[in-house]
This record gives structure tokens, sequence and C-alpha cells, in this order.
């Protein structure tokens, strides 16, 4: 009887230190929990906010951008345009009806040329604004303004029949990250031939931008941060998206650059 009493006693205190040691392990795993949850949040807080300052600083950069084509535009096209249109109206001599006539065809006809580069720069005034009518169109006027010098020739072929929604603002991310990469190719490059590629797959919007340029060290650009390439910025936009940046590029022998972003 005195056996079966230490026995129970023994099953009561070993029950009770297993269901304190039970809570003891439950309190730290909550409290671990609570830790990570906490943690999580931080994290989750500390994103969102990066990617709002990233957006921001990406609109301004975008804006920016607009503002220094539109300055070109003004001063290497319109500009000269006038000037001719000036000099063509102040050369004429009424008295030569025949030169007066072809002349002022002349004027007429450089009137139209600045009313079309005026409309063009209107279109370029609202770049922003066509993404609302899509990456595709987006990435196209980019293009038209960057072949107007004559120089480039730029191949753009799509494959984006499956997307059925827009992300604005990764979209002027991407857009950002084609206008970074054009910038290079023409500070850089010595390039006279792009093609460009927007495809769609496995809920991705793959960009891909290559040049038949000089090409250059990879590695060595990534390492030093090569003042103008702005490579670390571009990584940095595309990690905040989630995405991945390839580039591939040997000495001679051009460059092709990768961003693969989500797009659910």
């Amino acid at each position: 009887m005195h056996q079966s009493s230490q026995d129970i006693i023994i099953v009561i205190i070993a029950g009770t230190l297993l269901l304190l040691f039970i809570s003891i392990v439950l309190i730290f795993y909550a409290f671990v929990f609570q830790k990570r949850q906490t943690l999580y949040i931080k994290e989750t807080e500390k994103m969102k906010a990066d990617f709002e300052e990233e957006l921001e600083k990406t609109q301004i950069e975008v804006q920016e951008q607009t503002r220094q084509n539109l300055a070109s535009d003004l001063h290497d096209n319109i500009g000269q345009l006038l000037s001719l249109t000036n000099v063509t109206l102040a050369s004429i001599n009424v008295n030569d009806a025949g030169a007066t006539r072809e002349k002022l065809d002349t004027a007429q006809d450089l009137v139209r040329r600045s009313v079309k580069e005026l409309r063009h720069l209107s279109k370029l005034l609202h770049g922003e604004q066509l993404l609302q009518q899509g990456l595709e169109e987006a990435i196209r006027q980019e293009i038209s303004w960057l072949q107007r010098n004559g120089y480039y020739t730029i191949h753009f072929t799509e494959d984006t029949e499956e997307l059925t929604g827009s992300n604005t603002n990764k979209d002027l991310f991407l857009y950002r990250l084609l206008q970074e990469s054009l910038n290079n190719i023409i500070k850089h490059a010595e390039a006279n031939t792009i093609h460009i590629k927007l495809s769609y797959k496995n809920e991705k919007i793959i960009l891909e931008i290559t040049d038949n340029g000089r090409g250059f060290d990879v590695e060595a650009a990534i390492k030093q941060s090569r003042k103008g390439l702005g490579l670390n910025n571009m990584q940095r936009r595309t990690h905040l998206l989630g995405g991945s940046m390839q580039i591939q590029s040997t000495a001679e022998s051009g460059t092709i650059i990768i961003f693969s972003i989500p797009y659910p």
C-alpha cells in the first residue's frame, strides 16, 4: 500500500514536471513566434517604405529624363527649324516673284515640320501617361525618340499575349530600367544596333536589351560600381520588384541585359 502511494506521488510529480516542461516549451515557442512575427512586420514595413521611396525616386528620374529629351528636341530640332524659317523669310525679295514663291513654299514646309515636332514633343511631355496605355506603348515612344537622330537601328519585338492585366508601379520601374539601359548604350557602348524584346511567361515580365557595342567586363564593373553605368542602382530596383537582372557581355561582342520581374 505504501509502495502504491509512492508510485502515485512519483507519477503526479512526473506529470507535473512534464506539464511544466510543455508549458515552458510552448511559452518559449510563443515568444519566438511573436519575436519573428514582429521582425517580419518590421521587415515588411521597411520593404514597403523602401519601395515607396524608390518609386518616388523613379518617378522623378523619369520626369527628369523627359525634361532632358524635351530640351534636346527644342534645341536640336524645333530651334533649328524655326531659325531656318526665320532666315528663309528674311531673305525674301518681293521684287522677285518666282524666288519669293519658292521661299514661301520652303518656309511653309519648315512650319509644317515644326508643328509635327511640337506634336511629338506633346506626346513626350506626357511620357508617364503613356504607361496608362501599357508598357509596350511607352517603350515604342522611347524608341521613337531615340531613332530620331537616324544613328540607331532599333528592333522591338513583343510576346505578351498571355498578359491580361497591368501593374502601373512595376511598369514605371521597368520603363526606367529600359531608359537606364539605353542611356548606358548611348554613353558607353558605341553601338548602332539595338534589339529590345518584351515577353511574358510563367507570370513574369521579361525585358531583354541587346546591343552590338564594344562590351565590358561585367564582374569588374559591378565590383567597382563603374561610374556612369549605375548597375548597382538597377540591381537594387530589380531586387525591390522581387526579380533578377542578368548581364552577358564580352569585349567587342556587345551586351545583353535581361530583367525578369514577377508579374502575376
